[in-house]
């Protein structure tokens, strides 16, 4: 068993999926499933279960696929030992991240890093915060953002908060608003909790959801045409941080603004490796000198 096997059968796993699997790897799905062959001939067990919704672990499966994290962990610290005597900062950086700071902060983080260090080779994984953390406990990622509370079995540095916001085509008393359509978005439970909160403590009923999109950009445009109104991360405004739409951060009923918290999450034993180390320290310094809220954006709610 090699490097190649035991990335091939994490990815088979973490899939769910052969067919899935096969073109993350870019292979045909006949050979995929002739490496699996090979890999359970070798080991004298069966490894994995076909089912019409995907695959199930064996037993065996279970052990054989915390076997090959473990071997491929230990790949890495020795690759990195290697490159620490010669002074090169080079290795593999598996990192996980929620959507929205993937489309809006991400890029750029990454873009700088890596014109420092250019031999690093950077992997990432998208998807809601739920998703993330749990990509990190289950260690597919050594890093992992991610928005809101959720609780993590790695260290966690609160990065940045940023205020929820109403947003619409113009001001409207908060007695009005039941009379604008409401656009719902999909998103992660927690963001959907404040909204529903936020409404709650403000409106005398919930609103009707006059239009129900599958994403925030979605919802953004919609709000840029003037077809209804509803509360975004200042993160997720987009083009609605233009002065010819009404942005308000909301607050509860004590007057405090309604934050949302982004927060960059490490394996405590990775940071000894000299690439994790670096990134973090790298992340933590540009925060620590870059806010990404603009205030002059804002306009106070006035009930």
């Amino acid at each position: 068993m090699d490097n190649r096997e035991w990335e091939t059968f994490i990815t088979v796993v973490e899939e769910g999926n052969m067919t899935k699997a096969a073109e993350k790897l870019f292979i045909s799905q006949p050979a995929l499933s002739y490496r699996i062959r090979q890999m359970e001939a070798a080991l004298g067990n069966a490894l994995l279960l076909r089912t019409a919704e995907g695959i199930i672990l064996t037993p065996q499966g279970e052990i054989y696929h915390d076997y090959c994290k473990r071997m491929v962990q230990e790949q890495e610290k020795l690759s990195e030992a290697l490159n620490a005597i010669s002074g090169k900062i080079q290795g593999t950086l598996k990192i996980a991240s929620s959507i929205n700071f993937a489309d809006y902060e991400l890029p750029k983080l990454l873009s700088r890093f890596r014109e420092l260090y250019p031999d690093i080779n950077i992997q990432v994984k998208t998807a809601f915060s739920q998703q993330v953390v749990k990509m990190f406990n289950t260690g597919e990622c050594v890093i992992a953002f991610a928005r809101g509370g959720h609780m993590s079995t790695g260290k966690t540095i609160r990065l940045l908060d940023e205020p929820y916001c109403l947003v619409y085509k113009d001001l409207v008393p908060h007695k009005e608003l039941l009379k604008v359509p409401f656009i719902r978005y999909d998103t992660d439970g927690t963001v959907s909790g404040v909204i529903e909160t936020w409404c709650t403590e403000h409106l005398e009923k919930e609103p009707a959801v006059a239009m129900d999109v599958n994403s925030m950009v979605t919802c953004r445009h919609f709000v840029r045409e003037g077809l209804g109104w509803s509360i975004l991360t200042y993160m997720g405004l987009g083009s609605c941080k233009d002065k010819d739409i009404f942005v308000s951060p909301i607050r509860d009923k004590a007057g405090n603004l309604v934050t949302r918290e982004t927060n960059l999450i490490y394996n405590e034993k990775a940071i000894n490796l000299v690439v994790v180390k670096t990134f973090v320290d790298y992340v933590l310094d540009y925060y620590a000198e870059h806010n990404i809220v603009d205030p002059s954006i804002f306009e106070e709610y006035s009930e």
